[in-house]
């Protein structure tokens, strides 16, 4: 694999932790992830010229509507994960368990059968999971698996491995061009979410969050593309393989989790990157399965 590749991808791992450490830092969670959503299709609206010239087919445009209602859902509760755990648990649980669901639902949906190394990699993942969760000198029970403080990551790496298939489907079955389809999903996905954090916060508390941290959402919405599109960038190079690249971009779990207990002070750091190892580990096996 190119070196400018791999760096490119972990930047790109770097760089999407980073934005995720702005959302948890926010004041308001759920009014500052509608304020950057919101921009977004401003900022990029030069993209707007590509959808003219790569209009998608009927079946695609289903894609990408589909999907900016599942990121809606996916951006409301990491809003919501954020307001009720650490960066450094939330993060790499819902980053982990994403990828592990999604070989699930390609296999249900997709007809996919991943190998003996890939069943590993789930149940890696899913150790992952549980050690995260593992509270020492304390009798393990299911229910701590499911608790308040739980949930919303958990529901944000379903989320995330569902619209991970529509994404398989739009840009390598449908083949609508990937710019187009980032753009018009952001832009769907703004649609819905603002006008629910408007009727959950109000719009002083819009108008607030707006007046203080207007630099940090406009930050957030460019570097919530920059890392999808550095992606892109070095997928393009000649000889990257894809099978290196989706392992490689797992890194963003241990990024993840150093934000959340070397920048915010969360406890439990050798707990924390342990399972990241684990899901780290784990996402890599199903990916070269």
């Amino acid at each position: 694999m190119p070196f400018s590749a791999t760096v490119l991808v972990v930047l790109s791992c770097a760089i999407h932790a980073f934005w995720n450490l702005l959302l948890k830092q926010a004041k308001n969670k759920f009014a500052f992830t509608a304020l950057f959503l919101s921009i977004t299709p401003l900022i990029f609206i030069p993209m707007l010229s590509l959808v003219l010239i790569h209009t998608p087919s009927l079946l695609g445009w289903i894609c990408i509507f589909a999907t900016g209602i599942v990121y809606a859902a996916y951006f409301v509760g990491l809003a919501q994960a954020y307001l009720v755990s650490d960066l450094s648990f939330a993060y790499p649980l819902s980053r982990g368990l994403g990828p592990a669901l999604t070989v699930i639902w390609g296999m249900v949906f997709l007809g996919e059968r991943p190998s003996a190394v890939g069943f590993v990699g789930i149940a890696l993942v899913l150790f992952g999971a549980f050690t995260l969760q593992w509270q020492p000198r304390t009798p393990f029970h299911l229910r701590f698996l499911f608790a308040s403080h739980t949930l919303p990551a958990w529901f944000v790496g379903a989320v995330y491995s569902i619209y991970s298939i529509i994404d398989k489907i739009a840009v390598g079955y449908v083949r609508v061009h990937p710019a187009v389809y980032i753009y018009a999903t952001y832009s769907v996905c703004a649609v819905i979410v603002f006008p629910f954090a408007l009727r959950l916060c109000g719009k002083e508390a819009l108008k607030e969050e707006w007046q203080r941290n207007w630099k940090l959402c406009i930050a957030t919405s460019i570097l919530n593309i920059a890392a999808y599109l550095l992606v892109l960038w070095a997928m393009s190079f000649p000889n990257t393989p894809v099978s290196y690249i989706i392992p490689l971009r797992t890194l963003s779990v241990l990024f993840g989790v150093l934000f959340g207990t070397e920048i915010l002070g969360e406890g439990g750091r050798w707990k924390k990157l342990s399972a990241a190892v684990l899901l780290m580990t784990g996402v890599s096996l199903i990916a070269i399965a």
